[in-house]
């Protein structure tokens, strides 16, 4: 069986870093130019050493700042209160690349080298915040399903408040730029860089002028795989508790499948077509979700991107487990859709260990696999399929599934089942 002390060995060993990186590199009055228009006029000003009268112009010259809600952009000051700029109306001379914010980030988010060319930038707005604007709590809108972050640049203007705060699994971090770039004894740029899934927020600003520059960040598409390659310390933390584990005769003796919930929010597309796109998300994973699905797969270990489908219905109570490339499509099913998943869909029946089996019916008992889960589902990576059911007439019907990596383990004196 499934010790749970190993469990919670295997648990302990996977490290959560925090879901951001930050910290604060020296600038030029040459990187810190900016020049904007409004409408037929035209300006400039030196960021490192800007007036009050200056950055009041360049505040003069911004539109208010709108944000995503339901897929569109709303103006609602009662929640963001802000000037913005779009990329047609300013330009900058500040060099993200040049100046290491982008080596910083490599280093300190996915701990790969600085020769590593995998992450691509797109500067996205410049934002002023006067005295009195904030930005209450939300989640930047995803611009593609190969963005995996936000890049926040702020300038050294003179302000108080503005404070940047971060939350995410129930922790909560603040970062005061303003503050930061008092301690500096040269003129500093303060970044941030954060996963699209962090809610963020921008607290009052008490005084002056806060100026921003706002990146979005991608995974390079064919680059993105060596995101999951380079081990690290957090690597070997986990691989040791599951050497160990695998070690252990009386641990999953006969086999069985290991359950790991993800800690970060990923774009599912559910349509037929985008298959290929959703086995793409592997190379997308941040985080602990990276240093699970690398250290599995590096012991040789069948290791796949599942969704758990949830059913409840007269003739089954039970979880499914479905490989990310099978999931419900927009497709008519005549019969209980338990067994539709695991007749069309290659779908598994969950026996968690240590649980009474769940009632099914009409599905053969080659059907179920005993997982043990090692972290929990989580709401992060919850989504919804839609189909057709048939019945005494079609119905528009749909079921929520929770993403999770599913390693499959062999038995005892022939663990390895990769393929």
């Amino acid at each position: 069986m499934a010790s749970e002390e190993t469990l919670q060995s295997l648990a302990k060993a996977i490290t959560y870093k925090p879901p951001f990186c930050t910290g604060t590199l020296p600038t030029t009055n040459v990187e810190s130019t900016l020049f904007y228009k409004h409408h037929s006029v035209a300006g400039w000003l030196d960021l490192s050493q800007a007036t009050e009268s200056q950055l009041e112009a360049l505040s003069q010259a911004c539109a208010p700042a709108t944000f995503g809600r339901n897929k569109e952009d709303v103006l609602d000051e009662s929640y963001r209160k802000a000037g913005k700029m779009d990329l047609g109306d300013f330009s900058t001379s500040l060099d993200i690349e040049k100046i290491g914010i982008i080596d910083h980030i490599r280093a300190q988010l996915f701990d790969v080298t600085d020769t590593d060319k995998a992450i691509k930038t797109e500067l996205y707005k410049l934002n002023v915040y006067g005295k009195g604007s904030f930005f209450k709590s939300h989640k930047d809108t995803p611009r593609g399903d190969t963005m995996f972050g936000s890049l926040v640049v702020v300038f050294p203007t003179p302000h108080e408040g503005g404070a940047l705060v971060l939350r995410h699994s129930d922790q909560e971090w603040k970062i005061d730029s303003a503050a930061l770039a008092r301690e500096q004894s040269t003129p500093s740029v303060t970044y941030i860089a954060f996963y699209s899934d962090v809610d963020h927020e921008v607290t009052v600003v008490e005084s002056g002028y806060r100026v921003t520059l706002t990146y979005n960040l991608f995974f390079e598409t064919s680059k993105s795989p060596s995101l999951i390659n380079p081990s690290g310390p957090d690597d070997r933390l986990l691989c040791n508790a599951l050497s160990a584990a695998l070690g252990d005769p009386s641990f999953l003796p006969e086999g069985g499948y290991l359950g790991f919930g993800l800690s970060f929010k990923y774009p599912v597309d559910t349509s037929w077509m985008a298959r290929k796109a959703r086995s793409d998300i592997v190379h997308a994973f941040k985080g602990s979700d990276a240093v699970i699905y690398r250290v599995c797969t590096d012991a040789s270990l069948l290791t796949s991107l599942c969704a758990v489908y949830h059913i409840d219905t007269y003739s089954c109570e039970a979880e499914v487990l479905v490989p990310i490339t099978n999931l419900l499509v927009s497709e008519k099913y005549d019969d209980e859709i338990s067994y539709a998943l695991c007749h069309q869909h290659n779908g598994r029946i969950i026996h968690e260990f240590g649980q009474p089996a769940p009632m099914v019916q009409d599905v053969n008992e080659k059907y179920f696999i005993k997982l043990a889960w090692v972290t929990p589902l989580t709401t992060y990576s919850t989504f919804k399929s839609h189909y057709i059911a048939y019945g005494n007439e079609p119905t528009s019907a749909y079921e929520y599934a929770d993403l999770c990596i599913a390693v499959k383990v062999g038995p005892f004196g022939n663990r390895s089942t990769a393929r």
